[in-house]
């Protein structure tokens, strides 16, 4: 089944289940609360009235005069609480029309806002997930050729454009991925905020020209640091270019606030820290040789 068969499915069996709430609800009688009348209370209270005089009467309590206008009293009070009860108003019949429309109405609404502001194109697609980050997840479901088909005709969908600079990253086709997280940065403000979107544009940009940091991808995982002075991502790539360029001390500084983000006693803790003391060295030999060669 495809992914736009089983996404109608699905909208069509919630649609089914919101008027299955709402419809037995708009048919059903509208009676006010069940409670009894006046006149039954009344009655009630005159029955056992009636039956507890009947019993003084039989016991020798009370005359037969005694009983006679004990029960005449009774029936006149009964006589006088039903006259001034008047009948209950007649519960609201059901509106079978207004249940037809609301049958027809609901599921017409919901499909027409998802038209206006949804991309049903995008039904087709894998879904798109946030890390917790706020990276993008690579899809899935569907394949390369589905992500370009889908791109033609929604060159805007940043998204998608990370998902096949992915795509093309793992492929080790590095050039095309560099060019595809370029696109997927000027297509979406939401992208462009993300400094592990800059920082995968870094890394691809650099395989592309060799496996080197300078220049550009240096520019690029600057961008992620001025978006997020903490990504850890970031924060490793900015050591690295430094290092690169023989700059230790600015590798060492970058490599240091990393370390405080590591796991404590963590093989990465472990591994990071014997990295910066090397860089450490090597700082202080560079600093040696220029003291030595001024």
């Amino acid at each position: 089944m495809s992914n736009g068969l089983l996404f109608w499915l699905i909208a069509a069996a919630m649609t089914a289940l919101a008027l299955a709430f709402v419809l037995p609800r708009l048919l059903a009688l509208r009676a006010a609360p069940s409670r009894m009348r006046r006149a039954a209370m009344n009655a009630a209270i005159y029955r056992s009235e009636l039956a507890s005089l009947a019993g003084e009467r039989a016991e020798g309590q009370v005359s037969d005069e005694q009983y006679a206008l004990a029960r005449e009293e009774l029936e006149r009070r009964l006589l006088r609480d039903v006259a001034d009860d008047g009948p209950e108003p007649a519960a609201p019949a059901p509106s079978r029309r207004a249940a037809v429309a609301i049958a027809i109405a609901l599921p017409a609404a919901a499909f027409g806002v998802y038209s206006l502001f949804g991309d049903p194109a995008a039904v087709s697609m894998a879904p798109i997930a946030a890390q917790a980050t706020g990276s993008i997840e690579i899809p899935v479901a569907g394949t390369r050729a589905d992500l370009v088909r889908h791109l033609a005709s929604h060159p805007r969908d940043g998204r998608a454009w990370v998902l096949l600079a992915r795509m093309d990253l793992e492929a080790d086709r590095y050039e095309p991925a560099a060019d595809a997280y370029r696109r997927a940065l000027e297509a979406s403000p939401k992208v462009a905020a993300d400094a592990g979107i800059w920082c995968e544009y870094a890394d691809a940009f650099g395989m592309a020209q060799g496996g080197s940091l300078a220049g550009r991808p240096r520019e690029l995982v600057q961008r992620a640091l001025a978006l997020a002075p903490a990504h850890p991502k970031a924060l490793e790539m900015a050591g690295s270019a430094a290092f690169e360029q023989r700059e230790y001390t600015a590798a060492a500084g970058h490599w240091r606030a990393l370390l405080a983000q590591l796991p404590e006693n963590s093989r990465q803790q472990r591994e990071l820290a014997a990295a910066i003391a090397r860089t450490e060295r090597l700082a202080l030999a560079a600093g040696a040789n220029t003291e030595v060669s001024r």
